[in-house]
């Protein structure tokens, strides 16, 4: 089932699967717009994916206990400004995990967690794990943020390329996600311009380790938000489908 949303002035659809392999399904997303008017044009519309760490992290409560703590702080909280509330509510959610699911233990849960708040003309990304957030335009597919992996900081060091990463045997080993501590320390992307036209995509890893990126980049340029996600779906399920899938597609449209 492909979830659907358009209001002001975004199209966003959504997706998730279980893929081929897993027999649940621990990805989770969100897609929030405030009831009123004035908390639209101070907070923007949240859109969340989360990753749950499987296991014996319960990864499944996790994702969907980020997801919704995220939604609630981000639109409850009051007196700051729309970026300091987005990492207030991406540090309460971790703690929620941190001590409700993981029961105050050092890695017992956990999960990604990739958040964006839309603007007419900007956008603010909060981010933990290798969950990912990308921009298309143009004919270009850009990754918005870094993947907190092992696999990913050897990536950024330059030890080994992006093709060698994908199937990488530690590819799946995080260095930083939401709920294995009492803190965490995301990573803010704030005021990223947003041009008519943009696409922005956030996914699971499920979908980019899978489906090389140039594919997913003319998957979501080619086709309109739903028809993109139903075809990114596909796409990774053809190519094994080895993981949780999940894909939210989000287009400016004017």
């Amino acid at each position: 089932m492909i979830d659907e949303y358009s209001n002001w002035p975004f199209i966003i659809s959504a997706a998730s699967d279980r893929g081929s392999v897993r027999e649940r399904n621990e990805d989770y997303y969100g897609i929030f717009d405030p009831e009123t008017d004035e908390l639209r044009e101070s907070r923007g519309l949240l859109v969340v994916v989360t990753d749950g760490m499987g296991g014996h992290f319960s990864g499944e409560e996790a994702s969907r206990m980020v997801v919704e703590v995220m939604g609630d702080i981000y639109y409850s909280e009051k007196g700051e400004s729309a970026l300091e509330t987005l990492e207030i509510a991406f540090r309460e959610a971790n703690k929620r995990v941190f001590n409700h699911v993981g029961n105050g233990r050092k890695g017992t849960a956990g999960t990604t967690c990739t958040s964006v708040a839309l603007f007419p003309d900007h956008y603010n990304i909060a981010h933990a794990g290798d969950s990912r957030a990308y921009l298309i335009c143009g004919g270009k597919i850009e990754q918005l943020t870094k993947d907190h992996s092992l696999v990913g900081e050897m990536v950024q060091k330059g030890l080994i390329d992006r093709d060698e990463a994908v199937k990488h045997p530690r590819r799946n080993v995080l260095t930083r996600a939401v709920g294995l501590r009492n803190k965490v320390a995301p990573d803010i992307h704030k005021g990223i311009v947003f041009e008519n036209g943009d696409k922005i995509l956030l996914c699971s890893d499920g979908l980019f380790s899978m489906v090389p990126e140039d594919e997913i980049g003319s998957i979501v340029e080619q086709n309109d938000p739903k028809q993109a996600c139903k075809k990114l779906i596909k796409s990774a399920i053809g190519y094994g489908g080895e993981d949780n899938i999940t894909a939210v597609v989000i287009f400016k449209s004017k």
